[in-house]
């Protein structure tokens, strides 16, 4: 699998749509984990999109990191 995209949900409904791996990890950095609502992850097969909406940050954060 690929990345594709990433948005990351704050817990004051702001949304943020990362296009890179290492765009993710920085902002998820600058926030905190503390103050994130939930991070929705998007990779690709080259053919198709796979979504990862129903994992916790710490989860979203091992998964970003392995891709």
């Amino acid at each position: 699998m690929n990345f594709h995209s990433c948005t990351i949900v704050l817990n004051d409904h702001s949304t943020m749509v990362c296009k890179s791996v290492d765009q993710s990890l920085a902002i998820i950095d600058t926030h905190g984990t503390s103050s994130i609502d939930s991070i929705l992850i998007d990779t690709s097969d080259g053919k198709r999109i796979r979504n990862y909406h129903d994992l916790s940050v710490e989860e979203s954060i091992e998964s970003l990191m392995s891709l």
